[in-house]
């Protein structure tokens, strides 16, 4: 099952982020907007079939959408306690809005996969 962890301070966000790209963990979509980690911000990793959705906003802090799997893993690896609730910067509309924005993210990753050698 799906859930939302809220409230979870900026520093502690990006903390979270970057222990996860030094474990292994891809950016498989980001958004690039002007205003990308001023007002808002948005970001999914994967490693393997796990995938993890970021959420970020200057008014409501930082998000995380995983299944109680990850969140395990969240809590036990960065020794932290979540807070549950209903997504603000995370809702399925928002959502949408930063995945047509993350699209030069997803093309940017086709054509590394093709020019490599």
């Amino acid at each position: 099952m799906k859930r939302t962890a809220i409230n979870i301070k900026t520093d502690i966000w990006n903390d979270i982020i970057s222990g996860l790209k030094t474990r292994g963990w891809k950016v498989i979509a980001k958004y690039n907007g002007f205003d990308a980690g001023i007002d808002d911000d948005y970001l999914v990793l994967r490693k393997g079939t796990n995938k993890i959705t970021f959420g970020w906003t200057n008014w409501f802090e930082g998000e995380i959408q995983c299944n109680d799997e990850l969140f395990e893993y969240l809590e036990t690896e960065f020794n932290l306690n979540f807070e549950y609730g209903k997504p603000t910067s995370l809702k399925p509309s928002v959502i949408m809005t930063y995945r047509i924005q993350s699209l030069p993210t997803f093309f940017e990753r086709i054509i590394n996969f093709f020019n490599r050698k």
